[in-house]
């Protein structure tokens, strides 16, 4: 079962991986063209300037799952760090504990979001806003994975914990 867990988790990175390169590949050329289009043939490409941003909020939101997974956000622990082990763990389970209530809560709260956003249409595409809003349960779910893994070794094994403390 581990292995299986490990496959799918390799797997998921990946495709996370893939679709965010691709996101910003996009984001790159869609305003590229929009400037080209608007700077050389006086002619505005209203849809590109559109699904920019909705790659952008995709590739944000994506982003934050690869920064947790390379545990890349800002964190103050210096206090816990110098507790004994038994506060410690008492210290990052209330601390895995919280952060996967709001994270929880953000993706179960935003699908709400997702199904206004079958109603709402974007202004240049007149696509259903659910799709840009998806990145939302998307995104902060991935978030959530990537959140979990990556305490569970700060409340198991807090002395084996490596990451850098700046002097």
């Amino acid at each position: 079962m581990i292995r299986f867990l490990k496959g799918a988790l390799a797997i998921l990175r990946r495709l996370i991986d893939g679709i965010a390169l691709l996101l910003l590949a996009y984001m790159a050329g869609a305003i590229l063209m929009q400037i080209i289009g608007r700077y050389f043939f006086n002619y505005s490409i209203a849809w590109s300037e559109e699904t920019a941003t909705f790659a952008q909020v995709w590739l944000t939101l994506l982003g934050a799952g690869i920064a947790m997974r390379y545990n890349q956000h800002v964190g103050v622990d210096v206090l816990i760090r110098k507790a004994p082990l038994p506060v410690q763990r008492l210290c990052n389970a209330a601390g895995l504990g919280l952060g996967v209530w709001f994270l929880a809560v953000v993706v179960v709260g935003s699908l709400s979001m997702v199904s206004i956003g079958m109603i709402v249409k974007s202004p240049a595409l007149r696509i259903p806003m659910a799709w840009p809003y998806m990145a939302l349960p998307v995104g902060f779910g991935y978030f959530l994975i990537e959140f979990a893994i990556t305490f569970a070794p700060k409340i198991l094994r807090p002395e084996t914990d490596k990451t850098e403390v700046p002097a």
